[in-house]
């Protein structure tokens, strides 16, 4: 079963005696962070969460890693109008990844790299990182992430983003969990929602309620999960790119 699988990589399942050995002899530590947020009606609200756990268990079979749970809740301020979303203060979710980051570090991994399925954690990661180099604590301890992928997507997506860049489940989101979980997408609440780009987006915060009905932009209708295996696969290589930098300062320092 699932349970057994994901024991092959997933701290949560092992013993601390087996969880400690792992960490000092592999590659390094994923610490995954996620979101309980709005996806449109046709996706769950854990969307960010299982989808980054998805990847750091590919990551971590690909590249000798271990990964912890995902830290589950964000920082959702874009969405957080949308009921039953839930959305953490940045200074509080920085403090709460600031300490897990100093708990693995006393198991002595080899680095430890965050990754954040969800956009808007990106910024408390950064965060996180400046307040460990300010310490001298950040030497091993690196970001990776998946921002901007759409750019190299082009030849996958067959609809437009909304102002060229959002993706907040529409088809390439959508098409990601048709192919991770299919059974929790339901496809015939699927919407196509191309807003007006409001005056000041991008000039001012603008909650996505104020301009968005169904929650998700763009054709989330043109979704496959053909098209979500090619993402899968084109992010897992841009993760494993980023990885592979990351090895290669370690030898360069």
């Amino acid at each position: 079963g699932c349970e057994v699988f994901c024991a092959m990589r997933n701290l949560f399942y092992q013993n601390w005696t087996a969880a400690s050995k792992n960490i000092r002899e592999s590659e390094g530590v994923l610490i995954t962070l996620g979101s309980v947020e709005e996806h449109g009606l046709h996706l769950p609200l854990g969307t960010d969460t299982i989808l980054a756990q998805a990847f750091a268990q590919e990551i971590c079979e690909r590249e000798n890693m271990y990964y912890y749970p995902c830290i589950t809740y964000g920082q959702v301020w874009s969405a957080r109008d949308f009921e039953s979303t839930i959305s953490i203060n940045p200074a509080c979710l920085e403090n709460y990844c600031l300490q897990a980051v100093e708990s693995v570090m006393r198991a002595r991994p080899r680095r430890i790299i965050l990754f954040s399925f969800h956009n808007g954690n990106h910024k408390v990661i950064d965060d996180v990182l400046r307040t460990l180099t300010d310490r001298g604590d950040g030497e091993n301890v690196f970001h990776i992430k998946a921002a901007g992928i759409e750019k190299k997507a082009g030849h996958i997506l067959t609809t437009p983003l909304w102002n060229g860049s959002i993706w907040h489940a529409g088809e390439l989101e959508t098409s990601l969990m048709l192919y991770v979980n299919e059974e929790l997408v339901d496809m015939k609440a699927a919407t196509a929602e191309f807003p007006p780009v409001p005056l000041l987006y991008g000039k001012k915060p603008i909650p996505w309620r104020a301009f968005l009905e169904s929650g998700a932009f763009g054709d989330a209708s043109a979704a496959t999960a053909e098209k979500g295996r090619e993402l899968f696969e084109l992010i897992c290589r841009e993760l494993q790119a980023q990885i592979h930098c990351v090895k290669e300062g370690d030898k360069n320092e």
